[in-house]
């Protein structure tokens, strides 16, 4: 992957530092930027920008690096792909996924520019599941954006999920998000919750900090 297959896309590294090492994010970073290339898209490409979640999730996993290593990981909606990058590097298995074949080709060009090798990648419709592989995690930062999708969500954590298997989400604290957890705790789920703050990464709010909920179930 090199970053003329993506000429076209409007690219900017982001420089990200997680557990003392500076990381090469490749990303969409302006809201104008966004919108100009939308038009190439049946769903407008938010998995191009670097979300405050992916951040959030991969400094969770190089603070806990057990939480991953030697363990089969899938990343949903996985986007530039920070934290599954951040996994790999911690000796996980990596697959990662997304319903855009520019957002996995960016991915792949982090995965590139960060000397990272050995990540697997493969596109995904959640209303049309079709991996059966059976992971030991399954991350997923940001995705709950969508009510219409949540119970495609929640299969697959009931499928590909081993029994014994640790969910971590992380999540900007939408409402829609809060309905989802909500709902697999009435369906007896538990889960550990902590608030992460984190610098902006992405011009579509403010400039202030933004605390991220990290859920764990597992």
């Amino acid at each position: 992957m090199t970053f003329d297959q993506l000429r076209d896309t409007p690219l900017t590294m982001a420089p990200v530092v997680i557990a003392g090492r500076q990381w090469r994010v490749w990303c969409v970073e302006q809201q104008d930027d966004l919108l100009s290339i939308s038009q190439r898209f049946e769903h407008l490409p938010y998995g191009l920008l670097l979300w405050e979640s992916a951040v959030a999730l991969a400094q969770r996993l190089a603070e806990a690096p057990e939480l991953v290593a030697n363990k089969r990981v899938l990343e949903l909606g996985a986007g530039v792909g920070l934290p599954g990058l951040v996994a790999r590097t911690l000796g996980a298995q990596v697959w990662q996924t997304d319903r855009l074949e520019e957002v996995l080709r960016t991915a792949a060009l982090n995965e590139r520019a960060n000397g990272v090798t050995g990540v697997h990648r493969f596109l995904g419709d959640w209303t049309r599941w079709a991996d059966t592989r059976r992971y030991d995690v399954i991350l997923a930062a940001d995705i709950l954006y969508e009510t219409a999708a949540h119970a495609a969500v929640a299969s697959i954590l009931n499928t590909n999920l081993v029994p014994g298997g640790r969910m971590l989400l992380a999540d900007p604290g939408r409402p829609q998000a809060m309905e989802f957890l909500c709902k697999l705790e009435d369906e007896g789920r538990r889960f550990d919750v902590s608030v992460r703050r984190v610098p902006p990464t992405c011009p579509l709010g403010s400039r202030e900090e933004v605390d991220i909920l990290l859920v764990e179930r597992g």
